[in-house]
């Protein structure tokens, strides 16, 4: 696997990493309507600023279209665990300015593979 990056470098660095496959560590959620990876350690996680997402510090998973879908049993067992995802970074909807749940995180990371570390 790549080396991995964390999810604040993986943020900062989101204009030249946009459309690219990078791996990035984190913290899984994987809960309804909030599918996420978490920046760890937690102490360093960023808060919401004025007009900006709510989760500063994550970025939303998706497993796209297709036959490629997440094993919800096993990310259920993973939820709360650090693991590093292998994806697309994308970023935010320029009319919703945001990914995910009601455009709460500020990037989406399209999962080909999840990993618990």
């Amino acid at each position: 696997m790549k080396s991995a990056l964390s999810v604040n470098a993986a943020l900062d660095e989101l204009a030249t990493l946009r459309g690219q496959d990078i791996a990035v560590e984190g913290i899984l959620r994987f809960e309804f309507e909030g599918t996420a990876l978490d920046h760890f350690p937690k102490a360093e996680r960023r808060g919401a600023k004025d007009e900006g997402p709510l989760e500063a510090s994550s970025v939303w998973l998706c497993a796209g279209s297709g036959a490629l879908q997440f094993n919800e049993d096993q990310l259920r067992r993973w939820h709360g665990k650090r693991v590093t995802v292998l994806g697309t970074l994308l970023g935010p909807d320029e009319k919703l300015g945001g990914c995910g749940h009601f455009s709460a995180y500020p990037a989406e990371l399209s999962a080909r593979s999840i990993e618990r570390i």
